[in-house]
């Protein structure tokens, strides 16, 4: 399991000085109060949450991996009940290909309710639907003042302008696209201010090209984004090269129409999940049509048997 999800050194997993998880970012203490992990895998946050000092008061662990659910059921909510976990019923193509064949679905918990949303290495494997979805459902369970710990892989639509003008993302592997997904720095801003969510911290890759950490927080009318966009922070972008790129002979209108308006309204209502399209969407058909035939198969048996 650990393999599947990231390091398997076992001192990825122990906290023996027993402090906090995120010490390296100094957050204040009441940060780790109540817990959401976005992507909780086979419990590696929360193995280090249930060493630190203080522990959480609550968490909540979900995952589209059954399995590595019910080994965190089993083996890590005995030690502290307050540790939850919910297998999260979404189709993954690489992760979760036997869960019910819907891209996204509501947190399984009440509005306002975290100090501290953890997602980890999980926006960079979502459809941009999925995000967009997700950020709202992090938005909705964000107490005033908290913080959602996520990362990313950016690149500068810019650079890509035969992109669709409603296109946001590119995909690293073409058998498995979310494998690796990367997102425009322009329409990441833009989405998460609709979501009513803004930037409290930007930390840098350690390599360029590499996930950027980004701490959000709830959104208030005089917030400002602490975020790098154009020039700043381009060199350490997905596409950055030594050389800069060659300046346009034809404006982006001339070569690819208009680009699409970014601005975003923020909805009312959280969205809803979004629809089915593509393989997914045949896929789908194709489990109704055989769930379809295996029940008058079973009718069939059954007035055989009255028979």
């Amino acid at each position: 399991m650990r393999g599947r999800v990231g390091p398997t050194d076992p001192r990825f997993f122990d906290n023996p000085t027993g402090g906090p998880v995120l010490d390296h970012f100094a957050l204040p203490p009441e940060t780790y109060e109540s817990v959401f992990d976005f992507g909780c895998g086979c419990g590696r946050q929360a193995r280090l949450m249930l060493q630190q000092t203080p522990r959480p008061r609550r968490y909540v662990g979900i995952d589209v991996s059954q399995e590595m659910v019910r080994w965190c059921q089993e083996n890590l909510s005995p030690i502290d009940p307050g540790f939850r976990f919910f297998h999260h019923d979404v189709y993954s193509p690489s992760y979760a290909p036997e869960n019910s064949v819907r891209l996204a679905a509501p947190f399984p918990i009440e509005d306002k309710a975290f100090t501290l949303v953890l997602a980890h290495s999980v926006f960079t494997h979502l459809y941009q639907s999925q995000t967009d979805y997700y950020l709202h459902e992090v938005a909705r369970i964000l107490r005033p003042g908290g913080l959602a710990f996520t990362t990313w892989f950016f690149f500068d639509r810019a650079s890509f302008p035969f992109l669709a003008q409603d296109r946001a993302c590119l995909f690293g592997d073409e058998t498995a696209p979310s494998e690796a997904v990367l997102y425009d720095r322009g329409w990441f801003i833009e989405t998460i201010r609709a979501a009513g969510l803004r930037v409290w911290r930007t930390e840098l890759p350690p390599i360029a090209g590499y996930q950027w950490t980004v701490f959000l927080t709830p959104r208030s009318r005089d917030s400002v984004d602490e975020f790098p966009l154009g020039a700043s922070g381009a060199d350490w972008l997905c596409g950055a090269t030594e050389k800069s790129m060659a300046s346009p002979r034809a404006s982006l209108e001339d070569v690819a129409g208009k680009n699409r308006d970014c601005a975003r309204v923020a909805a009312a209502r959280w969205p809803e999940p979004p629809a089915l399209t593509g393989a997914l969407a045949e896929l789908a058909l194709l489990r109704a049509g055989a769930r379809g035939r295996l029940l008058e198969l079973a009718r069939w048996a059954a007035r055989r048997l009255r028979r």
